[in-house]
């Protein structure tokens, strides 16, 4: 049997690797239109600054693919389908390729907002860029040395966005982030951490402009700035537009393979046609698409089984999860972090906020399980946290995990819940008082 996957993206790469843990035999080639093996994505913005080389990030390099008989065809666009006759083919060439099962690993793309002039000064490069492989890291870096780019502005406050602000700050550029919504990391953060992630963020000398909607990219044969829907306008001299991500579907699409923001698939990963698979951020199943890396490792393993035929486990989604460095802090973020944006009661939540020292840690809870987190700057629960979502949880050992105590007056016996207060008992006022005997607050001991 011939498997073929078209992408060499983390989804792509891992499915090929599940398929050959489940066996030797059957042929495997991938064709992707990278110039390079599979690389990460996460430390594209540290290439612009130089902090990295293109070699520290390739993953897998040609010897990995040797060893697991893994055939790799860089440089290769496929342009065209024929689920009938099981042929695919590849841009520039007279000869299709055959496969008896096919994976479409297609990915996606970065999402461009309906702002005025941003298509079309993206596309005849006159400084406003995306950042989603290295020859963008490399023309990014190219047009700022040019043009000796001296300010810039990055559209987006998600994840990459703010990891491409940091990275052009260290380039020593003047960087401003504009956001559409009301806070940073609207999906990962709640509002209080969010803010003290802009805090943060303008304390290594980012501008931060929140709820702000840009309307239109100002520039002739250069850009020169951005205007917002308020009217402001932002001077720039290079745009970054992180705005999310759109599933690749034209392929699938083209030959009346299902498709709707993504390809659509079943619990298997099958698509519509027979003998032909979707995986990763091009999918959709259940009207979702993820677009974040645990899920394309989850559904690696399901597709690998597909093809052969071991239909052992079946998709049931992925619960959003993100662990990784924000502006040099750690952070993670998993399941529910707003219950007030769900449905149904006996939600509780601990939190710790020490914003002195940037830390936040919220765990989420409903009916004794622990249903979603928020650890930022600071993340040794981390391994808990993953070992336990979805299980029934302890509230006092998650306080003692989030070193959380109850304060209580030694004059009236009044408790201070640190879990259930917005402030630690260390950071009250010198002058603070037992709201209930006005006992000062030396008299408060940690409670056993």
């Amino acid at each position: 049997m011939k498997v073929v996957i078209i992408g060499n993206n983390v989804a792509g790469t891992f499915t090929a690797q599940n398929i050959r843990y489940l066996n030797n035999e059957i042929e495997i080639e991938i064709f992707t239109q990278e110039n390079y093996p599979y690389y990460t994505r996460v430390k594209l913005p540290e290439l612009i600054s130089k902090k990295v080389r293109i070699d520290d990030l390739i993953v897998f390099k040609d010897e990995w693919y040797k060893n697991k008989n893994l055939k790799l065809s860089l440089n290769k666009k496929v342009n065209k389908i024929d689920p009938n006759n099981k042929i695919i083919y590849i841009e520039g060439e007279k000869t299709p390729f055959s496969y008896d099962k096919l994976i479409l690993a297609l990915g996606s793309v970065p999402n461009i907002p309906p702002i005025k002039n941003a298509s079309e000064m993206k596309t005849e490069k006159k400084g406003v860029f995306t950042l989603r492989s290295i020859n963008d890291a490399l023309e990014i870096r190219d047009y700022i040395k040019k043009f000796a780019v001296e300010k810039a502005i990055v559209i987006g406050g998600g994840l990459l966005g703010l990891e491409l602000a940091n990275q052009i700050k260290d380039y020593n550029l003047e960087t401003t982030v504009v956001e559409f919504f009301p806070r940073l990391l609207p999906r990962q953060l709640d509002e209080e951490c969010g803010t003290m992630l802009k805090e943060e963020v303008e304390s290594r000398g980012i501008k931060v402009v929140l709820d702000a909607a840009t309307q239109e990219i100002l520039g002739n044969g250069r850009v020169t700035g951005i205007k917002l829907k308020d009217g402001q306008t932002l001077d720039a001299d290079i745009v970054l537009i992180q705005a999310g991500i759109r599933p690749t579907i034209d392929l699938a699409k083209e030959v009346n393979i299902h498709t709707n923001k993504g390809i659509i698939v079943n619990e298997f990963l099958e698509t519509s046609e027979k003998d032909i698979y979707a995986v990763g951020d091009c999918i959709e199943y259940k009207n979702q698409i993820w677009g974040i890396i645990p899920a394309c490792m989850e559904q690696s393993k399901i597709a690998a089984s597909s093809v052969l035929g071991l239909k052992k486990t079946d998709y049931k989604g992925t619960t959003p999860k993100n662990t990784l460095k924000i502006v040099g802090l750690e952070l993670t973020s998993i399941g529910t972090i707003d219950p007030t944006k769900e449905e149904g009661g006996s939600w509780e939540i601990l939190k710790k906020a020490d914003k002195k020292d940037c830390c936040y840690q919220k765990l989420v809870l409903k009916d004794n399980k622990l249903k979603g987190a928020i650890l930022f700057g600071e993340n040794k629960a981390m391994p808990f946290v993953y070992n336990k979502m979805e299980e029934d949880v302890n509230r006092d050992e998650l306080k003692k995990l989030l070193e959380l105590y109850t304060y209580i007056c030694s004059n009236c016996g009044m408790e201070y819940d640190e879990a259930k207060m917005d402030v630690l008992f260390k950071d009250l006022l010198q002058n603070f008082k037992c709201p209930e005997c006005g006992a000062p607050k030396d008299e408060f001991k940690i409670k056993d």
